[in-house]
C-alpha cells in the first residue's frame, strides 16, 4: 500500500528518534558511578548535538573526570555565571590576607563616577548580592533594549554587547528608572538578595581600582596561584592557551543558527567579566569547588536548607529538592559558546560540575545524574523513586 507523505514523514521522524536516548535510559544502565558520568557526557554529545562536553564528579576521597566529544579534562570551556564563584573564593582569599576591604563603598572610588545612589553600596554587598541593584541591565519595557536581546539572538551577538565599555556601563547605571529601583530596594531592612550581573560588573571595576591589579592578575594572586590551577583565565590568547580553548558552537541560541555550528567568540568587555568571563577547564573547577565547600558550609551555618522552597538563593548557590527528597544546591551559567552547571550535595558531600561548549540556556539535566548518583550510594536501584515530602515547604 502506498504511504501518504505524513506517513513517510513520520516514519523518518521515529527512526531518527531512536537514534537518540533520553539521559533518563542512558544512566538507567549505567552501573558504577563512572559509568554514569560518562553516560552523561555522552548523552549531550551524542542526543543533545554538543560538539564537547566535560563532567566531574568530587568527592572527599578525590575527583573522577569523564569527557566527549573534542576535548580533555584540560581542554578550556567558557565556564559562564561559574565565573562569579571563582571571585567570590579569590575575594575571600584577598580579604583574609587583608589585600581587600570588603567594606569599601563604591563612594570611595570616586574616579568611577557612580550615581549618588550608589555611594553606599559596599563591596561586600555587592559579593553577596544585598547591593539593591537589579539583575541584569536589561529593561523589558526599554524598546531599545529589547532590539539588542532579539538582534543578538538573529545574528549571534551577546545580550550585552551594547555595555561592555566603562562609558556604557556608566551611562547605563544613571538611567533614572535604575536609580529609583536601587533607592527603593536599598530602603528595605534587611536588603534582599537580588541575583545580580550588573552588581558583579561593579565589584569587578571597583576591585581593579582598589587594588591597582587587573581582574586577571586579582584572580591569578588570590586563586589560580594558592590553587595551583593551570587553565583558569580571562584571557586565553594572553596565557597561551588559545589552542586548548573548545570552539563556541550554537546550541538553543542563536536563534536560526543550527545546533553545533560555530557562533561569534565572544569575550566580555572589561566592566561585564566578573560577571561571567571566565575560561577554565573541567580540572580546574574540580580544584575550586572542592575548596568551595568551605564558603558553602559558612553560607548554610544555622540555615535550615531542607525547609527551603526551590530557586532559594544562599550565596550565589540557589536550592533544588530532587526526587530522591535530598535538597542540594546549585549554579547554572551560559554565554555566547559556553554552557555551565555545578551542584553542591550536602548529604553526599559530592560536587557534579558540567561544561559544555555550546550556547544553551542553563540546563538543569545535571541534576538527573546527581540524583543517580545519589541512588547508587543508597544501594537503590537506578529506577526507585522517593516521592519529595509535602512537609518540606
Amino acid at each position: 500500500m502506498k504511504r501518504s507523505l505524513f506517513g513517510r514523514l513520520f516514519s523518518i521522524f521515529l527512526l531518527f528518534g531512536a537514534g537518540c536516548r533520553t539521559i533518563d535510559a542512558r544512566l538507567e544502565s549505567a552501573v558504577s558511578p563512572e559509568d554514569c558520568l560518562q553516560a552523561t557526557a555522552g548523552f549531550y554529545v551524542k542526543d543533545a548535538g554538543d560538539d564537547a562536553c566535560a563532567v566531574v564528579l568530587v568527592t572527599p576521597e578525590g575527583a573522577s573526570f569523564a569527557t566527549a566529544g573534542a576535548c580533555t579534562t584540560n581542554s578550556l570551556f567558557r565556564i559562564a555565571s561559574l565565573s562569579k564563584l571563582f571571585l567570590v573564593s579569590a575575594l575571600q582569599n584577598a580579604a583574609a590576607d587583608g589585600a581587600v576591604d570588603l567594606d569599601a563603598t563604591v563612594g570611595t572610588f570616586s574616579s568611577l563616577g557612580f550615581p549618588a545612589e550608589y555611594a553606599s553600596i559596599t563591596l561586600r554587598e555587592l559579593m553577596e548580592n544585598r547591593a539593591g541593584l537589579p539583575r541584569d541591565f536589561i529593561d523589558e519595557s526599554n524598546p531599545i533594549d529589547v532590539g539588542h536581546v532579539f538582534a543578538g539572538g538573529f545574528f549571534g551577538w551577546h545580550i550585552y554587547a551594547q555595555f561592555d565599555s566603562a562609558a556604557d556601563f556608566l551611562r547605563c547605571c544613571n538611567r533614572p528608572c535604575w536609580r529609583r529601583f536601587v533607592r527603593k530596594t536599598r530602603a528595605i531592612t534587611p536588603r534582599p538578595v537580588i541575583y545580580s550581573n550588573v552588581g558583579y560588573g561593579l565589584l569587578g571595576l571597583c576591585l581593579e581600582e582598589q587594588t591597582g591589579l587587573s581582574l586577571e592578575q586579582f584572580l591569578k594572586e588570590n586563586l589560580v596561584q594558592p590553587l595551583g590551577l593551570k587553565e583558569t583565565t580571562y584571557e586565553p590568547e594572553r596565557a597561551g592557551l588559545s589552542s586548548r580553548t573548545t570552539p563556541a558552537k550554537a546550541g538553543h541560541l542563536p536563534w536560526f543558527v543550527r545546533r553545533g555550528h560555530a557562533v561569534p567568540d565572544i569575550r566580555l568587555g572589561t566592566p561585564l567579566r566578573a560577571a561571567g568571563g571566565l575560561f577554565s577547564s573541567i580540572a580546574d573547577c574540580a580544584r575550586v569547588f572542592a575548596d568551595y565547600w568551605r564558603i558553602v558550609d559558612a553560607e548554610c551555618a544555622g540555615v535550615p536548607v531542607e525547609n527551603l522552597p526551590d530557586n532559594a538563593l544562599i550565596g550565589l548557590l540557589r536550592v533544588k529538592e530532587l526526587a530522591t527528597g535530598a535538597h542540594v544546591l546549585y549554579r547554572a551559567g551560559m554565554i555566547y559558546g559556553g554552557a555551565s552547571f555545578v551542584c553542591f550535595d550536602p548529604e553526599t558531600r559530592n560536587i557534579v560540575i558540567i561544561l559544555r561548549n555550546v550556547t544553551s540556556w542553563p540546563d538543569k539535566r545535571g541534576f538527573k545524574l546527581v540524583e543517580a548518583l545519589q541512588r547508587r550510594q543508597r544501594g537503590n536501584r537506578p529506577e526507585e523513586h522517593v516521592e519529595p515530602r509535602a512537609d518540606r515547604h
